[in-house]
């Protein structure tokens, strides 16, 4: 899957997505963009695995059987 991304220079790009957590962590982007036709802005709107704690719900192991 490719994902386009726009680097913190304002240039925009495409990557693999297997690439996007290294070029997250070594902050050299300002934002990428979602399936769903939405940028993530880095920093700013919370992106999986750098947000902490989980603080909704519990959910695993409250799985009903019918």
């Amino acid at each position: 899957m490719r994902i386009l991304v726009k680097y913190k220079d304002l240039k925009s790009g495409v990557v693999r997505a297997d690439e996007l957590q290294e070029l997250i962590q070594s902050e050299k982007l300002l934002a990428f963009r979602r399936d769903d036709d939405e940028w993530v802005r880095i920093g700013v709107d919370p992106v999986r695995g750098t947000g902490g704690r989980y603080r909704g719900p519990e959910r695993r192991g409250n799985v009903l059987f019918m």
